[in-house]
């Protein structure tokens, strides 16, 4: 945009900076013949109608802010599809950029500046204006230390429009307050909290909060105490460090709860010698008194020349006797004016007199029974004023101005404060978000997470949220616990094994076949009373709930003849290595091993989800059979040697 020129008026120069939302030029003014800055909005929020009327009317109600501490709005308009803001040029350099510079400020400077910058946070709210985007890039610094606070109107606009698209925050995360973090409307305590962050990062050149992402620094906002500054820069002073906490507290009710008591608190480390020139004289040094205009006079005429000696006595004769009449004529009003206004105040106060009455006491009534305990009590009712109450029921009074009991004149005015009840919110849509999402959108509605359990689901993937209650929609009090029900995917088709013990492999391959499940190895072993070939043991064993299509391993008798004393002798181990897969509580695990002597349990034991358990298993014989058992389920089955 160098070059053009606005309205026909601000000719464009360069540019200085831009932002999300607005990009910032130099200009020249052509008609007053100075230098100011002009804040173009972006085309994308150019077109939202809504936006830019609200961004009009905001930019007109900060231009109605006068103070030496905020960048001045001199004008604001449209030139085609352009909708800008001409404001004050300052020739300095921003917070940020002197905080950069020099790592961070010494205590008296740091306290100087956020003296300014609470001087004019005091003047907008104030007027009713509250900043809501306070931070360094937001604060010129003048070459003779004057602070100017910039972006009320647009600020102000941008926080408007926001709260026509759910789940959207507009701000600075990294000066965020709580309350900003959470969506709610905010209020004066906001600009202090996100104050309390820049003499924060003033005093140790960094913010309390950092994070990867925008929801980690809004949680820490939220959630994390704030280290104090002394850690990072021991020359801070104590005091000034309390008073950089207080403004940081997460409970709005605990900061200041103006921006006048935060500079009262300052002072004595911003203005130690009681050297208030800088912000008391409005950046003037100059102490002289100023000459006081003298008010608009009718001088009398020039003296008449001289005239007869004894024409000049007549008209002294006439003088005197004109002043004579005027005086008795003057003498005679006052005395009327006097005895009318002796008439008049004493009989005022009855004409004036009106009779007092007390004030009923209407907290705890509907409004229309305040109404006929009015009419008794002889007073009025106003317009009554509508609040959320966590305590007292919907439709009844919560308070009364004035106080019950007080003397007021009759038929005077009363204003009931009426309940709405507790404050109610929409419940948010949860399903398909992770735990940590769900907690994080419970916490913007002020809501609380409930009850959680798992259960299968079919369409929601492992460890996302597949129902809660109340649904999703719902109007429920703040504070409502919303139970939760996580998805563990989806249901797996287990069937029982059967008991194939005394079967002959061909018998057993027959009923594999029907039942949905394949032939694992089969192992010829010694064993007492064993015949040839007939399957007297098998794993998974008879009635264990396994996943259609799982192997079965079958051990069959073989006479006693053909097994090899030496395997009585041989040893063979193995180191097995398991980790408890992730749940909600402890699980036995069952190490099972078969050698030449037959299958026994090596270790049972029970751990927490997580545990890394590694057990050396040692046997006799050419080759072992190991099985892991996980709260009953097998989990690992394995030969040693692998065959």
């Amino acid at each position: 945009m160098i070059g053009e020129s606005l309205g026909k008026r601000y000719k464009i120069l360069s540019k200085l900076g831009s932002g999300g939302m607005a990009q910032v030029y130099k200009a020249h003014c052509l008609i007053l013949n100075r230098i100011v800055a002009v804040k173009v909005l972006r085309p994308q929020f150019a077109s939202n109608d809504e936006f830019v009327e609200r961004f009009r009317r905001e930019a007109q109600a900060a231009a109605g802010l006068s103070h030496p501490n905020i960048v001045s709005i001199y004008d604001v308009g449209r030139d085609g599809d352009h909708y800008y803001i001409v404001m004050e040029y300052v020739c300095g350099t921003s917070l940020k950029g002197a905080i950069c510079k020099s790592g961070y400020l010494e205590p008296q400077k740091a306290a100087r500046i956020a003296w300014q910058i609470l001087a004019a946070l005091q003047h907008a709210h104030e007027n009713g204006i509250v900043h809501r985007d306070i931070k360094p890039h937001n604060v010129m610094v003048a070459s003779n230390e004057r602070v100017k606070v910039a972006d009320f109107g647009i600020a102000r606009a941008l926080s408007t429009s926001a709260l026509t698209e759910t789940g959207t925050i507009i701000g600075t995360v990294n000066y965020f307050s709580p309350e900003q973090a959470r969506g709610d409307a905010v209020e004066a305590q906001s600009d202090i909290y996100s104050l309390g962050v820049v003499l924060y990062e003033m005093l140790t050149g960094t913010v309390p909060f950092k994070g990867e992402s925008p929801i980690s620094i809004a949680l820490q906002h939220l959630q994390t105490t704030v280290t104090p500054p002394t850690k990072l820069n021991p020359g801070i002073p104590k005091g000034l460090e309390q008073i950089v906490l207080k403004a940081l507290k997460k409970n709005p009710l605990h900061r200041y709860q103006d921006a006048k008591q935060m500079m009262r608190a300052l002072e004595p480390y911003a203005f130690p010698g009681n050297d208030y020139n800088i912000v008391h004289n409005n950046g003037s040094t100059n102490n002289e008194p100023a000459v006081a205009d003298l008010p608009t006079q009718i001088l009398s005429s020039p003296l008449e020349p001289e005239a007869d000696m004894e024409e000049t006595i007549v008209r002294r004769k006439q003088k005197k006797t004109n002043l004579r009449r005027t005086i008795l004529i003057t003498l005679f009003i006052i005395s009327a004016l006097l005895a009318l206004a002796i008439g008049i105040f004493i009989m005022l106060p009855e004409w004036l007199y009106v009779e007092e009455v007390r004030v009923p006491d209407f907290s705890g009534k509907t409004f229309e029974e305040a109404k006929i305990l009015a009419e008794s009590g002889h007073v009025r009712l106003d317009s009554p004023e509508k609040r959320y109450d966590e305590t007292v029921p919907p439709d009844r009074i919560i308070s009364q101005r004035p106080a019950a009991y007080e003397k007021v004149k009759m038929n005077s005015k009363i204003t009931l404060i009426v309940s709405l009840g507790k404050e109610t919110v929409e419940v948010p849509d949860l399903t398909n978000m992770n735990l940590r999402e769900a907690f994080l959108a419970l916490e913007r509605t002020e809501l609380i997470p409930g009850v959680q359990s798992r259960d299968y689901s079919d369409k929601v993937k492992p460890n996302q949220i597949a129902s809660q209650s109340p649904v999703a929609g719902t109007l429920v009090e703040k504070g409502t616990p919303i139970e939760l029900v996580i998805s563990d995917g989806p249901e797996p088709l287990l069937i029982a094994v059967q008991d194939f013990s005394g079967m002959s492999m061909a018998e057993a391959e027959s009923l594999l076949a029907n039942s949905g499940l394949t032939k694992g190895r089969v192992t010829e072993e010694a064993h007492t009373n064993s015949q040839p070939g007939i399957i007297f043991r098998q794993s998974p064993e008879p009635g264990q709930l396994v996943a259609m299509g799982s192997a079965i391993d079958f051990i069959v008798g073989k006479t006693q003849e053909t097994s090899s004393l030496l395997d009585a002798i041989t040893p063979i181990s193995s180191l097995v290595t398991i980790t408890v897969p992730p749940g909600t509580e402890a699980q036995e695990i069952k190490i099972r091993i078969n050698d030449y002597y037959g299958e026994r349990d090596y270790y049972v034991g029970t751990h927490n989800p997580g545990e890394r358990i590694e057990k050396q298993v040692n046997a006799w014989g050419r080759n072992m059979r190991i099985r892991v058992y996980i709260g009953g389920v097998l989990y690992r089955d394995e030969w040693i040697p692998k065959g």
